[in-house]
Order: structure tokens, then C-alpha cells, then sequence
């Protein structure tokens, strides 16, 4: 009856947005172009994602050329005339596709044309060859579309995204919530993709990886400014096979802009009309294009204040001095540029920097957290640099050599005061380095009657380490809690190719086009493991319009150098703790909690089953749906829930040694940190030690993630020249989750702290030359709190957001080019749910869920030069 259900709503959102009319021929429309002089093939890409057109081209035809400056109110075959003058290639639109030939090349007809014939100097997220669209489903934003929505940095965007989770590592997440990465250490934001946690998420800069930040080997998105961004994309499938380590649920690859000239300068203020978080924004592009080299640099400073629990109505039980979105201060900044040697040479590089330093008060006994609380300043430096070298090869091939040097420093400082005078401080550091050295060839390696077969071959070096130094500091000196040095090193070969069976220029019944695709990697951690993922795909059209597409691969996350170089305490506990009555009253345990240097890496299969429908009856209609399931095993945690009955619950006799030997009590004490740790007020005597129980990190559990993703996207234009632009996506997953193989399997989605069942957004576009006005509805659907019998429903929540954007002339002279942008999000002012709380100093509502922004309502200006 569910699945019936999920059918219905598929059905309906699929139906809803197919009834709309018929828009005039995208191709006829004229409309306003500003591109930067840059090579021609980015020109052609931009001008054919704002036309809306699919664009088609061999890649020797475009290699080296250039395009001049295009500026003014053109229909996309001018904008095409003008960027390929003088270039001795021509063009031909129809069918919704932009064909690029050579003067002695044969026209192409709209049936041409399959995913082999497309751009092959363009890669995207997912494969390494160019010109292949993965069979993987993809999401892709631009940074003008991001904005139109409303938001103004990558970490809303991603907390925007119904395939996201906002628990983890982001800056809404209070005290009070469960889960071991549902942690508010930084004030970072990091994609969460399927709830399986931001380490599991793989997030790239021009597809580069950066260093992870604090401990959780998560990736901080919001480091990398928006005004600097071009498009995000992100893959919602497991390609480990492609990019190794943590590209379980996915991968999200954020892309700079390529080329831009002049200055962009942008202010911007907003507030929460409930109270709290006002912001100050100023961001700065600026960047040049020659003839043969370009470079951008940007600049973000942005200035947040708090909202506190006494500003919220559903925390008016919490002391309302606490804290519910930390006060922030972030500087960040971006450099990449190009340097085109010869035809044959291309060398870029990019570079990021960010600064962040937050703020969190959390009192425990009164409103005044000297009485009894804390108060926590953490302050976050990183930075990237990755030079890339390109050279053109013989026969179309072309060779990559590209590295990374990143370091992310999490300086902490927490401050623990009572009775009106400082108690002790913790305070230290994790400072994450990240190196990669790679190379790799890519290009043809046969013609079939369906296009090149394409291959993708490389292999490389990467290191990461981490430097954890944590200390409290007391009246009476300084203790060390957390000390290490370690490093993770690792060597990698890969190889991918892509096999185009059938392509529509052959015109076989029932088959538009045919590819399959497959992948692998191996990797060598020295001394931990080798892993090996395989990765298949299949893509194919019966006819034109329609596109079904299956990919199967295995994924996994190495285990974090927390985790497997912590260290563990051993403590010593009366056996009665456990529940146990069988004992004498001298009868002990040893309990072991903490880091494990025996971990392995998780591992993940994962399969995706998609449909893309582009109706030619409907043209500017896309609509798709997957299904995905992921089975997540060895999966680490620290696995002891309960401690009732623990010596004799068999749910947890893998992790109890029951009757040690005395060399077994020995092991464990002497490998501790710090010996053994005595609570029973009585002599430590091994030989009383009836029980060694075992809840450090352990690769133990298992999960299973199952869902469903739909999308659908339609561009009305009419002879006005005005444009109204629908979308919409929402997912529904089903997740459960072993502790331990004897535990029964829980809810790990649709109960409080973990993902809802149901997240969707939808919206309208509605652009008139100087005008933009849009609107988004968002849906985050309700959990279960199932913390206490009876369990209590948390009610979903529903927001509306709308922007309206006006933009000035060329001919207003002194207020030419400006941008003003007023937005409004949640405009109705929609709040959380209250739900139970242990302590007054918990905040009574579901914060990785549901944000406490409430109204936020703000106005940016932007000029450009």
C-alpha cells in the first residue's frame, strides 16, 4: 500500500506539470547576452544553458579557438553567428540543439546526435571522460538560479535540497539532539546527502578535493563564496569507482566560473523579523580575459548575529540566554585564473581561503552561564591550492597532471564556568592536511557504428592527516585530553571507459541510442586495507524523448583518523552496573570506550534505476524519476545503546568477553591512554575483572537506505519575450539501521533527529527583461518522537519563499547596472514543532530538521563595472 501510495504522488507530480501549454520555439526567442571574450567552447555553453538548447560539437573543431565579447538583445542563432565568425565553423539549430560543424562537415539533422555526439571537451561530475553523461541522475544549479531562489551561500543551498539532510555538521544543530555526527563544532555547513552522515558526501572544488574539517571528516561548502561560483553539481548515486574514498551517497562538485571581466561589487543586509540573525554582507569579483589567459578573484565578508531561545516563542522554556544559531564572522576568498602556453598547453590553478569564527552560549542552571555553563568560540582558517597542467595530445587524447595542498585549522575554545567564576577551559585544535598528486589520459580508442568508444586511464598519490591537540586547563595546571600526529596515506589507479552501441543516426526500431559505461578503482591504504569498487552503467532510449538509465557500483568512506587514533579509556565499573545479580559484590568490569586503530573502511552497494522523459509534444519539458537503494555494511559506531543486562543481553555478545584471562585484562588496561580508570570506590584487583566489554569504534553496523527522487523542469516563453520557469523535486527515503548483527534493525529516517520520510521544493521563475520575480515553496515532512512511550508526532513544516529582482540599463548611466534584489523567505513565518525535553537547557524543538530562522526578509544591491 505504501509503494501504491508513493505511485500516486508520482503520478500526480508528473501529470500536474505536463498540463501546461505549449511555449513558442525556444530557438526564435530573442533575448539579452553578456559574456566575457573566453575560449569558444565555454561561449557556445553558456549561450546554449541560457537559450535552454542542448549543445553538440566534436571537440577538435573548437580546440584553441576564441570568442570575442558578446554583449546585446539577440535570438540564439545570432548569438551562435557572432561567436563563430571568423572561425570557419558554422551552426545549425533545431530540434532544441545546437549542431557545430566544420565548412566541410555534412549538416547534422535534429535525429543525430545521441550522448556520444556531445560536447567532448565538456566533463561532467560523475565520469572522467568528456562528452559521456553519466547514467547516475545529476543535479545542476547555477549560481543565477541559486540566487533567483532566494539564497545567498552554499550551506542554505544545500540545507535547501530535498535529497539533504541538515543534521550533521551544520551551524543550526543546538544541544540536546543524538546521533554522533550531529555536531555543531564549527559553525560549518556540509552536504548531507540521504541522512548517511557529512563524511559520506564526497564535496569537490573544480573537481578537487579539499581538506576535511574539525573531526568528522566532513567538507565545509560554505567556505567556498557564491559570487566566485559558476554552477554546482552533484551526482545522488555511490562513485567511489570514480573518486575513491566518501563518495557514498554521492558526490557534489562545485565549479567556478571560467572566465569573467570587469568588477562586481555586492552589499547586502537581512534580518529575522522574529528577532536575531541580522546580517551584513560584501562580496567583490573582479577578473580579466586576454587572448590567451584569464583570471578571477573574489572576496566575501559576511557578519551574522545570534538568535537566542528568548527570541523564539517555542523555547520560552529554555534559558533565554541559550544560544539556538551561533553569532558569526566569516572572510572568504577565492583565486583561479588560466594560462593557455601554446595550442597544445594549458596550466591553471585555484585558491581558496576562508576565516570563520562563531560564538555559543549555553547556560545550565540560570539564565547567566557564569552561574553554570559555557561558552564556546571557535575559530576556523583553511585554505586550497590545486595547479592543474593540460596538454593536448596527438589523435584527440589529452593528458591531466593536477595536485592539491589544503589545510583546515578548527582552533577551539570552551570555557566551563560555575558559580560566577571560571572552572576549567578546553581548548586545542584540529588542524586536517590533505595532498594529492594524479595523473590521468583521456581520449578514443576505437570508432563503432555508435560513436567513439572513450577511455579514461590515471592513478595517484594522496595523503591525509591530522594533528588533534585538546587540553583543559584548570587552576591547578594543564591536562592533556587528545593527542596525536597521524597520517593516512594512499595509491590509486583507475580506469573508465564509455561504449556508445547504437546512436539515433542509425535509425534502428525501438533503439535511439545505446551506451553502457563502466568503472574501476583500486586503492592501497599501507598497513589498514585495499579496496577495490566497481562501477556500471547503462543508458538507453527507445526513442527520442526518453531515456532510461540503470547504474550499479560499490562505494566506501575510509575510517576517520578520530576515530582509529583517538585512543580508548578503560574503565573500571561494579558488574552490578550492568544489571547483573550472579556476580559476588567484588566483581568488576572493564568498559572500553573510545578510538580503535584496528578499524577498516566501510563499505557500500549501491544501485539507481532512472527515467528522463523530454516530450517532443512539449518542448522545454523535462521530467525524471529514480529509485535507489543503498546497503551500507561495517559501518562505524560506537554500538552499546543500553547497559541493562548488558553481560547477558545475546544482542551484544560479540562485544563481550566474559571471564577474561588475565593476560586478555592486562592487554586492555595497558593499551588505554591512561591505565585504568577506577568508579567502584575499591582497589583495582584484575583478577576480580569478570567482564571486558568493548564500546570503542567497532566496524559493526549496517544500514539500509531505499527511496525515491522525482524532478521535473518547464519553461514557458511567450511572444512578449517574457519567460516563466517551473521546477520541482522531492524525495522519499526509507532507512533502518544494525547496531550490532544481533540487534533488531531501527528507524534511521522518519523519527526525530534523523531524516524525514518526505522533503520537497517547488517553484516559479518569472523573468521580463529588467524583472525577475520568483517563488518556492518548501516541505520538511514531520518525524516521530519516539523517545518515550507514547511516541509524539513532530508536525512538518512548510515554507514560502519569494525574490523579486530589478535590474537598471546600460543607458541609466551613473545607476547603469545595478542589481537590487529584495527577498523574503518563509514569508508566512511557519515554526517548528515543541517537542519533550530532558532539561531546561534544551532547546524544545527538532534543530536538524527544522530551522529556527523563521521570517527573513533582506535586500542586496549589486553593482557591476
Amino acid at each position: 500500500m505504501k509503494r501504491y501510495r508513493i505511485g500516486l504522488c508520482v503520478g500526480a507530480f508528473v501529470a500536474g506539470l505536463s498540463v501546461s501549454s505549449v511555449s513558442r520555439a525556444q530557438e526564435d526567442i530573442a533575448r539579452d547576452y553578456d559574456l566575457a571574450a573566453q575560449d569558444l567552447k565555454y561561449a557556445l555553453r553558456d549561450v546554449a544553458r541560457q537559450s535552454g538548447l542542448e549543445l553538440v560539437a566534436a571537440s577538435d573543431a573548437l580546440r584553441g579557438r576564441r570568442a570575442a565579447a558578446l554583449k546585446g538583445h539577440y535570438t540564439p542563432d545570432e548569438a551562435v553567428a557572432l561567436l563563430l565568425h571568423g572561425t570557419g565553423l558554422t551552426a545549425e539549430i533545431s530540434g532544441g540543439t545546437v549542431y557545430i560543424r566544420g565548412r566541410s562537415e555534412p549538416p547534422q539533422s535534429a535525429a543525430t546526435g545521441g550522448t556520444a555526439d556531445r560536447l567532448t571537451d565538456i566533463v561532467v561530475t560523475g565520469t572522467r571522460i568528456r562528452g559521456a553523461l553519466p547514467a547516475s541522475p545529476t543535479i545542476t544549479q547555477t549560481q543565477d538560479e541559486i540566487r533567483k531562489s532566494g539564497l545567498t551561500n552554499l550551506g542554505d543551498f544545500a540545507r535547501s535540497l530535498p535529497q539533504s539532510f541538515a543534521g550533521g555538521q551544520n551551524p543550526g544543530v543546538t544541544v540536546g539532539v543524538t546521533g554522533e555526527t550531529n555536531e555543531n563544532v564549527s559553525s560549518a555547513s556540509s552536504l548531507n546527502l540521504r541522512g548517511l552522515g557529512p563524511d559520506a558526501t564526497l564535496t569537490l572544488l573544480n573537481g578537487h578535493r579539499l581538506a576535511y574539517n574539525s573531526a568528522q571528516q566532513a567538507i565545509d561548502i560554505s567556505a567556498i563564496p557564491l559570487a566566485a561560483v559558476d554552477r554546482i553539481e552533484i551526482i545522488t548515486d555511490g562513485a567511489s569507482a570514480i573518486y575513491g574514498s566518501d563518495a557514498v551517497a554521492g558526490v557534489a562538485n562545485v565549479i567556478l566560473k571560467r572566465s569573467f571581466d570587469g568588477v562586481s561589487a555586492t552589499a547586502r543586509g537581512g534580518a529575522s523579523t522574529d528577532g536575531g540573525d541580522r546580517q551584513q554582507e560584501y562580496s567583490v569579483v573582479a577578473g580579466t580575459t586576454g587572448a590567451r589567459s584569464g583570471f578571477i578573484v573574489s572576496y566575501d565578508f559576511e557578519r551574522d548575529t545570534p538568535i537566542l531561545a528568548g527570541q523564539r516563542s517555542y523555547t520560552n522554556a529554555t534559558f533565554p540566554t541559550t544560544t539556538l544559531l551561533p553569532a558569526q564572522r566569516h572572510h572568504s576568498a577565492i583565486l583561479n585564473g588560466y594560462w593557455d602556453v601554446d595550442s597544445a598547453l594549458t596550466a591553471s590553478v585555484d585558491a581558496v581561503y576562508s576565516s570563520r569564527h562563531s560564538a555559543t552560549v549555553q547556560p545550565l542552571a540560570s539564565d547567566d552561564y557564569a552561574d553554570l555553563g559555557y561558552r564556546r568560540t571557535p575559530a576556523v582558517r583553511s585554505y586550497a591550492i590545486s595547479p592543474k597542467i593540460e596538454w593536448a595530445l596527438p589523435r584527440g587524447w589529452t593528458a591531466t597532471l593536477l595536485g592539491t595542498y589544503a589545510e583546515d585549522k578548527t582552533d577551539l575554545n570552551s570555557r566551563f564556568f560555575s558559580v560566577g567564576a571560571l572552572s576549567f577551559a578546553s581548548t586545542g585544535s584540529y588542524r586536517n592536511r590533505s595532498t594529492l598528486i594524479e595523473l590521468n589520459v583521456e581520449g578514443s580508442l576505437m570508432t563503432l557504428p555508435g560513436g567513439d568508444v572513450r577511455v579514461a586511464l590515471g592513478g595517484g598519490y594522496r595523503s591525509n592527516g591530522l594533528d588533534a591537540n585538546l587540553k583543559t586547563e584548570r587552576a591547578g595546571g594543564t591536562t592533556p585530553t587528545v593527542q596525536f600526529s597521524k597520517s593516512r596515506k594512499s595509491y590509486y589507479g583507475f580506469g573508465e571507459v564509455h561504449v556508445p552501441i547504437v546512436s539515433s543516426a542509425q535509425e534502428i526500431p525501438f533503439v535511439d541510442h545505446l551506451s553502457v559505461s563502466g568503472a574501476a578503482r583500486y586503492e592501497n591504504y599501507p598497513g589498514m586495507a585495499s579496496v577495490a569498487t566497481p562501477k556500471l552503467g547503462l543508458v538507453y532510449a527507445p526513442w527520442r524523448g526518453v531515456e532510461l538509465k540503470f547504474s550499479w557500483g560499490r562505494s566506501f568512506k575510509t575510517p576517520t583518523l578520530y576515530q582509529q587514533f583517538l585512543g580508548y579509556d578503560a574503565e573500571l565499573v561494579p558488574a552490578s552496573y550492568f544489571g547483573s545479580t550472579s556476580y559476588p559484590a567484588s566483581a568488576t568490569a572493564l568498559f572500553l570506550v573510545g578510538g580503535n586503530p584496528d578499524l577498516k573502511p566501510e563499505r557500500a552497494s549501491t544501485w539507481t534505476a532512472s527515467i528522463v522523459v523530454r516530450p517532443a509534444s512539449i518542448p522545454h519539458l523535462k521530467v525524471e524519476g529514480s529509485v535507489f537503494h543503498v546497503r551500507y555494511k561495517d559501518r562505524i559506531t560506537q554500538p552499546i545503546s543500553s547497559y541493562e543486562g548488558l553481560l547477558t543481553n545475546p544482542a551484544y555478545a560479540a562485544l563481550v568477553n566474559l571471564n577474561p584471562a588475565l593476560g586478555d585484562v592486562g592487554t586492555a588496561v595497558g593499551d588505554s591512554k591512561s591505565g585504568v580508570e577506577n568508579f567502584t570506590g575499591l582497589p583495582y584487583d584484575p583478577a576480580d575483572v569478570v567482564a571486558i566489554i568493548d564500546s570503542r569504534y567497532l566496524n559493526i553496523a549496517r544500514q539500509t537506505v531505499s527511496g525515491i527522487d522525482i524532478a521535473a523542469d518547464y519553461r514557458l516563453e511567450f511572444a512578449s519575450q517574457d519567460t516563466v520557469t517551473l521546477s520541482g523535486s522531492a524525495s522519499y527515503i526509507h532507512s533502518k539501521q544494525e547496531l550490532t548483527p544481533n540487534t533488531a534493525a531501527i528507524p534511521a529516517a522518519g523519527v526525530i533527529f534523523n531524516p524525514p520520510h518526505w522533503r520537497a521544493r517547488a517553484g516559479a521563475v518569472w523573468d521580463r527583461e529588467a524583472f525577475t520575480v520568483s517563488a518556492y515553496g518548501n516541505y520538511i515532512g514531520g518525524v516521530t518522537d519516539n523517545r518515550s512511550i507514547p511516541e509524539q508526532s513532530v508536525r512538518p513544516m512548510t515554507t514560502v519563499d519569494l525574490t523579486a529582482v530589478y535590474r537598471t540599463g546600460d543607458s541609466a548611466k551613473a545607476l547603469s547596472n545595478i542589481e537590487i534584489t529584495l527577498s523574503v523567505l518563509n514569508l508566512f513565518n511557519d515554526k517548528p514543532d515543541r517537542i519533550k525535553t530532558s532539561a531546561p537547557y534544551y532547546p524544545a524543538y527538532d534543530s536538524t530538521n527544522y530551522s529556527v530562522v523563521g521570517r527573513f526578509v533582506s535586500l542586496s544591491v549589486t553593482k557591476h563595472l
